[in-house]
């Protein structure tokens, strides 16, 4: 009898980010679909909380020791979700993942890139090397045909490149707490018979010029009679941006600073009329849910993830202007059980594109088992 597949799942895991922690548990729920009995190893900056999180092992990303036994003992390796190939943050950042893939590689284990994104790369040291080492893994997944686009132009070659969508979109939104998120509505002054707008902001750089036509707007939503509730999916970042919009605005509005895990902040989404959001993964949420949504685009992931369910493009954060954005906002408001039908008819194919990532990755293993007998360690 074969033992239980080993996987290694590894990305920006550990950091109090809801989207990322969702990313983790659609990859894992796809991947269990196909490997039955699955055994994960995750690293993760708070391994001790992302293995009660999710009910795994998980290291400690910065750790080398701990690094290399987790590879050894993997039967592969997955590396993402998320954007993990781009550099604007810091040439450190790629760096980080294609060391791991390299070490990988050299303990010859099977490598598959699973639901990326890509760019933006601003440094040409990091061309060269996603070129040299993502030439040698066993299958690439990006989450949208531009991501592809742009990571064939570094000239990667020699290795499949499937385009499916994010990982997240894998996951059944029955898992959302919707008893959780209820609570922590009610617990800042919700009252269930008035609509609900939830807000995502994050800050991005030192940009701020983009709050104060967000606050004006919301000011004339909440004059609509809806409630304002600002939820943050990366609490130590986020809230403070929600805070500064919230001062700028005339009317109330509520900013949850309650520590939640993604199961609750989803539970939260489940429950607005409109969603109004900077994170991609709030869209996803609310997507996912059917909730209209009011994207704003500070990365050209959030424009590719709203080209994906076909909606009309998304307002940039650049020179954001409170007449255009309340314009964008009125349009949904009046067009709230329609746009929940599109969805309806827009988001399925999505979802059946994000689980065939999983698909993607049996084969390939299927194919690498095949072509290498007594090289897969317990398979």
């Amino acid at each position: 009898m074969h033992a239980p597949p080993h996987v290694l799942i590894v990305g920006y895991y550990g950091f109090h980010n809801a989207g990322d922690d969702a990313v983790l548990f659609g990859i894992l729920q796809a991947l269990k679909t196909k490997f039955p009995g699955l055994q994960a190893t995750v690293l993760s900056n708070a391994p001790e909380e992302t293995a009660r999180t999710f009910g795994i092992r998980a290291v400690n990303r910065w750790r080398p020791g701990p690094i290399i036994r987790a590879i050894r003992a993997a039967d592969f390796v997955v590396v993402g979700g998320g954007t993990l190939l781009q550099d604007r943050t810091s040439p450190r950042s790629p760096l980080y993942y294609l060391g791991i893939t390299e070490l990988a590689k050299r303990f010859g284990k099977p490598v598959f890139y699973y639901g990326q994104g890509f760019g933006p790369i601003v440094h040409a040291s990091s061309r060269f090397f996603i070129r040299r080492v993502l030439s040698g893994v066993d299958l690439i997944i990006m989450r949208d045909a531009e991501s592809a686009r742009e990571l064939e132009k570094t000239g990667v070659r020699g290795v499949p490149i499937a385009v499916t969508a994010d990982p997240a979109l894998a996951i059944d939104p029955a898992i959302a707490d919707r008893e959780r998120g209820r609570a922590v509505l009610a617990d800042h002054g919700r009252t269930p018979k008035r609509p609900l707008a939830v807000v995502s902001v994050r800050p991005w750089k030192d940009r701020t010029a983009h709050l104060l036509p967000l606050a004006r707007a919301l000011d004339r939503v909440a004059d609509r009679g809806f409630e304002i509730v600002f939820i943050a999916m990366q609490r130590a970042q986020d809230v403070e941006p929600a805070l500064r919009v919230r001062a700028a605005m005339t009317r109330p509005a509520a900013v949850v600073r309650t520590p939640l895990d993604f199961r609750a902040i989803f539970g939260v989404i489940a429950e607005a009329d409109l969603l109004i959001g900077m994170r991609l993964h709030a869209l996803i949420f609310a997507a996912l849910h059917g909730v209209p949504f009011v994207p704003l685009s500070y990365d050209p992931k959030i424009d590719r993830f709203v080209e994906s369910v076909g909606l009309v493009p998304p307002l940039s954060i650049e020179a954001l202007q409170a007449d255009a954005l309340m314009e964008r906002i009125e349009a949904t408001m009046n067009d709230l059980p329609a746009l929940r039908r599109t969805l309806a008819d827009r988001v399925p194919p999505v979802v059946d594109a994000a689980r065939r990532s999983a698909d993607l990755v049996s084969d390939a293993s299927r194919s690498r088992a095949r072509r290498r007998p007594g090289k897969e360690a317990r398979r």
